[in-house]
């Protein structure tokens, strides 16, 4: 059994170097490249020249965000999923067979939602723990479509122009360069590909940065203001949301207008965003015109949305790469 396994582990990695790049020299691999693994984890980890993307790593090894409390299978995990507007259109709308790549997986649920009718998805991150978590869920599930990789955003060892979807749900607020780190993620779509990426809102965020001042001057025992804290959820959840939301090491905070820039210089198309032209009876990957001059007034309008309040000032845009 122990020969099979190995016979498997090559064969796979066969399979790899024909995807991947070196992302310093943007050759491919040399044939006699060793693959690296942790808990039977490909580590194609590259380190920065920024000191962050270490703090981040070790930040989310304890964090674990988002945790497995009271998810005990696939079908709870699909339940879940289900009551999440924006998760359950995109298992809807992204076509069978799709190449994804999920940039911050965290502990996975994301990609494992996703991960039926064929689809082919690559979820990363930097957190070692955080990819042990949903290592642990797609052992127990039996999940073939899901390759969890530790790949740094700043050094993406994937082939330029391969993936159908990329998928960075609050990941790039929490690096040096979100820019930057966007700009990667485009290289690596194909043409007439989708970019989703999740980003706190400059104006939707003002009241949690409001409540991050007082705890910070106050201490930990002012949290009751997050209305997160009252309801009826486990106390790991809590201790997750609370150290994800209070004690990052950082963060940065983006308009659309801002968004829509990083769109023009990257050649990407804007589709929709999430809430400036969200239907719950419309599609996710259909084009929306968006209305420039009166944009200003809509974001300013976030401060006082009481969705954008609950979920920290959250907000995703949508683009197709041209």
């Amino acid at each position: 059994m122990t020969n099979r396994n190995e016979e498997i582990k090559q064969e796979r990695e066969e399979e790899l170097k024909a995807i991947l790049i070196d992302p310093i020299n943007q050759k491919k691999l040399p044939e006699n490249y060793t693959f690296k693994y942790f808990d039977n984890i490909l580590d194609l980890y590259l380190n920065d020249e920024s000191k962050l993307t270490n703090i981040q790593s070790t930040f989310y090894n304890d964090v674990k965000f988002p945790n497995y409390d009271n998810i005990d299978d696939f079908g709870t995990l699909l339940d879940k999923a289900k009551r999440s507007i924006f998760v359950k259109k995109l298992d809807e709308e992204i076509p069978f067979r799709t190449k994804i790549l999920e940039a911050g997986c965290g502990t996975g649920q994301l990609s494992i939602s996703l991960s039926r009718y064929m689809r082919e998805i690559y979820a990363i991150d930097i957190s070692e723990g955080s990819l042990i978590e949903a290592k642990k869920f797609i052992k127990k599930n039996q999940i073939k479509s899901v390759n969890l990789i530790k790949m740094n955003i700043f050094n993406l060892f994937f082939k330029n122009e391969f993936f159908d979807v990329i998928i960075s749900n609050g990941v790039l607020h929490h690096t040096h360069d979100p820019e930057l780190a966007f700009k990667r993620l485009c290289e690596k779509l194909k043409k007439n590909g989708y970019i989703i990426i999740g980003l706190y809102h400059k104006y939707g965020r003002l009241v949690q940065k409001f409540r991050q001042f007082l705890i910070r001057i106050f201490g930990d025992n002012f949290k009751f203001l997050d209305p997160r804290f009252k309801e009826n959820i486990s106390k790991e959840k809590k201790h997750a949301w609370f150290l994800d939301q209070y004690k990052n090491p950082s963060e940065k905070l983006y308009t659309l207008s801002e968004i829509l820039n990083w769109f023009e210089k990257n050649k990407i198309e804007y589709i929709s965003s999430i809430p400036f032209d969200f239907s719950v009876s419309d599609h996710l990957f259909k084009k929306k015109i968006i209305n420039k001059s009166e944009l200003f007034f809509s974001e300013i309008l976030l401060a006082f949305n009481l969705r954008q309040i609950y979920e920290g000032g959250f907000f995703v845009t949508i683009g197709r790469k041209i």
